[in-house]
């Protein structure tokens, strides 16, 4: 019994390898259903098989569902292109030994569903099998995709809100007193004579308090009119110095004739 040994590389991760042996008689939907089973896939609606050349551009598709694709191709018989319809084959129906033209055939396996992934195929070795496994199966698996979280499907009718996110602060506990360390207090009686004794100090304390403060606003009072009481005392003093100073000219004429002699030019000299 022939075995067909694919090897499985994604586009959008490097690192992803599968490694599927398959039967030539088995379809294009058990592949389907062992690459979904090998890379951990959800339940798709969408997916496809291309036959590629060795540069995987794409040829012949087989889908997941029936779909009409529309097509241009030119017609012999009225020599122009046209436009048609066309079914395409589904994947439960194709065989792969009828779609295998190479040793070494190449395929992109398209994922749709919440997720879209886009796989190469590469048919690399083709052998007689001796044992009796159950097939198709993967012999080897390398790196995983990543997947996003299932979402709970929203209720019929709810309207979708967004969710605002609250952080939480740690408030720390304060631990209470136990009730048997209050209970100590109790027992504490009031002396009536100590707390008189206290109030009649603090109103002394009071008293003499409001008496400096009386004393320092007199004298504040007497240092303002004192000080007015200088300034004019002062102000008379400079006057009669002034005076005093004139005086002391008894001749002002003299004076004057003494001094006009330097008022001549200085030609003169």
């Amino acid at each position: 019994m022939l075995i067909y040994r694919f090897r499985i590389t994604c586009e959008e991760y490097d690192g992803f390898l599968r490694e599927i042996e398959i039967q030539p008689n088995q379809t294009f939907l058990d592949f389907h259903h062992i690459l979904m089973e090998s890379a951990e896939l959800f339940h798709c609606d969408r997916a496809s098989f291309f036959m590629t050349d060795k540069k995987y551009k794409k040829d012949k598709e087989i889908t997941l569902k029936s779909e009409k694709r529309q097509i241009r191709k030119y017609d012999d018989d009225l020599d122009r292109v046209v436009t048609d319809f066309v079914t395409l084959p589904l994947m439960k129906a194709a065989k792969l030994k009828d779609y295998i033209e190479d040793p070494h055939q190449k395929m992109i396996y398209e994922y749709i569903g919440r997720e879209h992934f886009s796989f190469h195929i590469e048919l690399f070795k083709i052998f007689q099998s001796d044992g009796m496994p159950s097939y198709p199966r993967c012999i080897k698996r390398i790196a995983e995709l990543p997947k996003k979280a299932e979402q709970p499907a929203p209720l019929p009718g709810a309207t979708s809100t967004p969710r605002v996110v609250i952080p939480k602060v740690a408030v720390p506990k304060v631990p209470l007193p136990k009730m048997e360390e209050l209970a100590k207090f109790d027992d504490i009686v009031e002396d009536e004579h100590e707390l008189a004794a206290i109030e009649d100090e603090l109103g002394g304390l009071i008293g003499e308090a409001e008496e400096e403060e009386h004393v320092f606003e007199s004298q504040e009072a007497g240092s303002d009119s004192n000080d007015d009481y200088t300034f004019g005392a002062q102000e008379e003093a400079d006057e009669e110095d002034k005076l005093d100073h004139i005086e002391d000219y008894e001749d002002i004429e003299s004076l004057d004739k003494r001094l006009s002699g330097y008022d001549r030019d200085s030609d003169e000299y």
